[in-house]
């Protein structure tokens, strides 16, 4: 019989602001945990998760200036990896949603279930979450396109400005070598961006720069500018683009047509009158 204890990986959300983001479930794992890493980059966060469980590690030591992220992140996923091998139970808690651009998550979950351990991966409240909340945005009523905001400028997407748009990390814009960590390095990704966007929208539609509150007693940052001010705007590491709708689009009448309907039926359907 064998008697090895074997290892297991937890990956969990502490959400955007720590404090009443972070699920029950969550803290639970993070309590019965052998150990736990943390990508936080918050020492309130970190404080509140090492509260949970004084084993508690931060994974902040593996970040260098100058340093690659990539290899970063490598690094964070080998010391995650190992560590269930060694057979601990393991949890780690990112910030945010631990899925949501969070390489070494989905990298140590991957190499975990490929040793036919056990590795699970729980949701957590993202900044997305935040910015649904705050702006009062309803992915469901436009349609939504996400992205990130180099892999905008350096891929041809085709934007659809009937939807609404959300670009993430517009602060580093145009940064491919993954070793910058302000958003002070160039303004020409901003600019190619403003460019980019005024193939589609007019320079005078109206733009929100937003961050989400890390903290409880805080407010979340909400700027509006003109697509023409977009590339004198000071965005930080974590700002996030909004460009709203123009509008929805007209309906297609074949389609209609294909199911019996009628265009005022289904605006009758999609805006009931209440009595």
């Amino acid at each position: 019989m064998d008697t090895t204890k074997k290892g297991s990986l937890i990956v969990v959300g502490t959400g955007i602001s720590v404090a009443g983001q972070m699920t029950i479930a969550a803290k639970s794992h993070i309590e019965n945990a052998d150990i736990v890493f943390m990508g936080i980059m918050n020492k309130i966060g970190e404080h509140v998760v090492t509260k949970l469980n004084p084993n508690s590690v931060s994974l902040d030591d593996l970040y260098e200036e100058g340093k690659s992220r990539a290899l970063t992140y490598s690094e964070m996923t080998d010391r995650i990896v190992q560590s269930v091998v060694e057979g601990n139970k393991v949890c780690v808690a990112f910030y945010g949603h631990p899925g949501v651009f969070v390489t070494p998550s989905h990298e140590a979950v991957r190499r975990v279930r490929q040793m036919n351990l056990e590795a699970q991966m729980l949701p957590g409240v993202s900044a997305e979450d935040c910015l649904i909340a705050d702006l009062g945005l309803d992915p469901s009523r436009y349609g939504c396109q996400s992205y990130e905001a180099t892999q905008f400028l350096f891929r041809d997407y085709r934007i659809d400005p009937h939807m609404t748009q959300i670009i993430w990390q517009i602060g580093l814009a145009g940064e491919a070598t993954l070793s910058v960590l302000d958003a002070n390095h160039s303004q020409s990704g901003l600019a190619m961006l403003a460019d980019i966007l005024a193939e589609h929208y007019p320079t005078d539609h109206e733009l929100i720069i937003y961050e989400a509150a890390t903290l409880p007693l805080c407010e979340p940052k909400i700027e509006k500018v003109r697509l023409c001010e977009l590339e004198s705007a000071k965005p930080t590491l974590v700002s996030t683009l909004v460009v709203p709708s123009l509008g929805l689009p007209a309906y297609r009448q074949d389609r209609l047509a294909k199911l019996g309907l009628t265009e005022q039926q289904v605006i009758d359907y999609r805006n009931p009158t209440i009595n």
